[in-house]
């Protein structure tokens, strides 16, 4: 016995671009963890080489980085 009810409309495509920006923004915040990673272990090697000027100037660009992503992401919300 066949149904006679039709299916449901296939739900509508998401357009590309729509689709390419969650994936822009994700691989933004990667390049900054990235950076901020980076500079991180460029102020400890620093402070453990005695070298306390490249040391506070790499961490307050860590930190000024944190903040930045921190400011970014409260915008995104």
């Amino acid at each position: 016995m066949m149904s006679d009810r039709v299916p449901p409309p296939p739900p509508p495509r998401i357009p590309r671009s729509r689709r390419d920006v969650p994936a822009a923004l994700g691989l933004f915040i990667i390049v900054l963890l990235s950076l901020q990673v980076f500079l991180l272990t460029v102020a400890v090697d620093a402070f453990h080489s005695d070298d306390p000027g490249l040391a506070w100037v790499t961490a307050g660009l860590s930190v000024l980085l944190a903040l930045g992503s921190a400011a970014f992401y409260r915008y995104l919300r």
